[in-house]
């Protein structure tokens, strides 16, 4: 069987991406971190809840055991025989709530830092699992590199840490976020770290960015792509959200975790669980008549219901394709350690 390199499956990744969705966005790298600014305890104003500072740890995962870089993610696809090395691993979380054993809402203070963003808008966290220099996150592991080389695997803050019995919250930048900041920011001067995943400027923002390399006991190799943003934000001629105030597909995966203790617990992406419904096979096309010249490994799926690859993935992140609503009893690939 013929090899597929990483080179020719861009063909057939970047042509299945829709008009204004096609971009993946300048990467801004930094210094690493991994916690952020926090307060001394105190009472939360017109609350009387006595506030402690909580940091929220996220990880990728495989068969609970986490995982990262240099590690090989094997058994995968309908035959078993597809092994996956992640490349770059990021996503926004917002909308973070905690909740006690009583389902009432408790107080939750974002601290403010290169990775944690506030304004009057929402709140809303960039978590960065990968650097950009070991095993498949190096420039060299894919087609379309664009890790960054510093990494966040924490949302800082202040709450009533020691009532929390639920955690939820969302994964992505809200709509009044995108839109405030596409309106009021230059791509290249807009707040961290909201200056990343954005599509293009006029389109918004991917609220969830999976790339990694794949290849099979065959030995053929390919890249897999998976880019979970919001679509229908502008009509021609319009920056996102400048003619609306939310996209026609909002596409924000929503996760809750009952029985969580921050000061323990660990969100955990599961990455068999994210990439259990997909066959790994994408089509090869003709970079002059843009016609299938044969199959080869790969996933690509940038939100479009044209990519197969999407339904597959929409579904593990609890996402209708058809009304971009999210549910978060049908959310597979977020769970907790």
């Amino acid at each position: 069987m013929q090899t597929y390199t990483p080179r020719s499956l861009i063909v057939a990744l970047s042509l299945l991406v829709l008009p204004g969705l096609s971009g993946c966005g300048d990467s801004q790298a930094g210094t690493d971190s991994d916690s952020g600014e926090t307060s001394d305890s105190g009472e939360s104003a017109g609350t009387g809840e006595m506030l402690s500072p909580f940091s929220l740890q996220f990880v990728a995962s495989v068969d609970g055991q986490a995982i990262g870089c240099a590690d090989a993610i094997t058994g995968l696809g309908p035959a078993g025989d597809i092994t996956v090395g992640v490349s770059d691993l990021r996503f926004y979380i917002s909308n973070l709530r905690f909740f006690d054993a009583g389902g009432e809402e408790l107080t939750v203070e974002l601290d403010t830092n290169e990775f944690q963003y506030s304004s009057e808008a929402g709140d809303v966290a960039l978590i960065d699992l990968t650097s950009n220099t070991e095993g498949t996150c190096a420039d060299s592991a894919i087609a379309f590199a664009e890790g960054t080389a510093r990494t966040n695997t924490v949302i800082t803050g202040m709450s009533a840490t020691d009532q929390v019995a639920r955690v939820a919250f969302d994964v992505g930048v809200p709509q009044a976020v995108m839109k405030e900041t596409i309106a009021n920011n230059t791509a290249e001067g807009a707040p961290t770290p909201l200056a990343e995943m954005y599509w293009s400027w006029a389109s918004g923002y991917r609220h969830f960015v999976f790339n990694f390399a794949i290849s099979s006991d065959g030995g053929e190799s390919g890249d897999g792509y998976i880019h979970i943003g919001s679509r229908d934000c502008a009509a021609d001629g319009f920056n996102a959200l400048e003619d609306r105030d939310t996209c026609g597909f909002v596409n924000t995966p929503t996760v809750t975790l009952d029985g969580f203790d921050p000061a323990t617990g660990i969100v955990t992406l599961d990455v068999k669980a994210a990439l259990a419904n997909l066959d790994f096979v994408v089509p090869i096309l003709d970079p002059d008549t843009m016609e299938p010249i044969g199959e080869g490994p790969g996933v690509a799926c940038h939100s479009s219901p044209m990519q197969p690859d999407c339904a597959g993935v929409f579904s593990a992140f609890g996402l209708d394709q058809a009304s971009g609503a999210a549910s978060d009893a049908t959310n597979t690939a977020f769970t907790a350690m």
